[in-house]
């Protein structure tokens, strides 16, 4: 019989997670003290990774939530969505600029680290103190791991990529992390990215089956048009996706092809799919852009449950 003092998680598949509270402590450290593996990031209440929600349907977050006997709580993922991270070794196999403001960097692993695309890694370069984390721009079926990294004046994976990097570097990749990932829906699939908040966007777009997707749409949006990238990709993937992509920038040239504004403003561009409920979207860039597209589109009555965000602080 279950003990009603419990804790019980009920994953969005219906299966039930039991443990016992620990008094001071929040629903995410009981729940690992017992040994259980379970969505997070910042830990902080900050990135709503670890969001669950009550009977009511109210948002809730793990890392901040006093554990209390009998709490019952919904995840919006599968528990084996949640995979335990791992090590892996990794060599550079090449880095490039994309653009003005992003690098490329290409690398492969001693032994493959499966994923869900969208979620992200720790990476420590050679010569920095602490790792950073990056989110994969490939699909998990990719034989080499990429990664988008914003070029930061004075940034330890900046200076790494200007100074001292070169093929063949050794360095160490840890994951995967996170729960924004693509579920595998039929309902039609609005993206909306800023900077390289499109990384995960790609490995998600790349990872799509041409013959059961649903439509699609993808905002991409830039400072300025001389930051955009992953241009030639996007082109390539709208020819073999029913997908359409609106570029915007803040900041662009007559010459620029794409919308001149932010993100949020170029969801009026968007022609190819209903913004409604019917639709689900995925959003990963700085909080605010993120915060501002949630807002937009709950008031284009899509609902909160199927809004599935990322958002990123640039660290040095």
């Amino acid at each position: 019989m279950e003990n009603q003092d419990h804790i019980h998680l009920t994953f969005s598949d219906g299966e039930v997670m039991h443990f016992p509270p620990i008094d001071g402590q929040s629903i995410l450290a009981s729940a690992e003290k017992a040994g259980n593996v379970l969505a997070s990031n910042c830990r902080e209440g900050t990135c709503r990774t670890c969001m669950a929600r009550d009977a009511d349907g109210k948002e809730v977050l793990l890392c901040i939530m006093p554990a209390q006997p009998g709490a019952a709580l919904n995840l919006p993922y599968q528990r084996t969505d949640v995979t335990p991270p791992s090590l892996r070794r990794a060599k550079v196999n090449a880095f490039s600029r994309a653009s003005r403001s992003v690098w490329e960097i290409r690398y492969r692993l001693q032994f493959p680290l499966p994923f869900l695309p969208g979620q992200y890694v720790e990476v420590h370069f050679p010569g920095m103190a602490s790792p950073r984390r990056f989110s994969m721009a490939n699909p998990p079926s990719g034989k080499e791991q990429v990664l988008h990294v914003r070029d930061l004046p004075g940034g330890a994976t900046s200076t790494y990529l200007n100074e001292r990097a070169k093929p063949e570097d050794a360095f160490t990749v840890r994951g995967p992390f996170g729960v924004f990932y693509l579920r595998a829906t039929a309902r039609p699939k609005l993206f909306i990215a800023g900077g390289t908040g499109l990384a995960p966007i790609v490995s998600m777009l790349s990872s799509i089956d041409p013959a059961t997707t649903p439509p699609l749409a993808l905002i991409a949006g830039f400072a300025d048009a001389d930051d955009a990238y992953a241009l030639e990709a996007l082109r390539a993937l709208a020819e073999t996706l029913p997908l359409e992509v609106v570029l915007a920038a803040d900041r662009a040239p007559e010459a620029w092809e794409g919308f001149v504004g932010n993100p949020i403003a170029a969801l009026g561009e968007i022609r190819t799919i209903p913004l409604d409920s019917g639709t689900e979207a995925y959003l990963c860039g700085p909080p605010g852009m993120v915060n501002a597209a949630r807002n937009a589109l709950l008031a284009r009555e899509l609902a909160a449950t199927a809004i599935f965000n990322e958002e990123f602080v640039h660290t040095a």
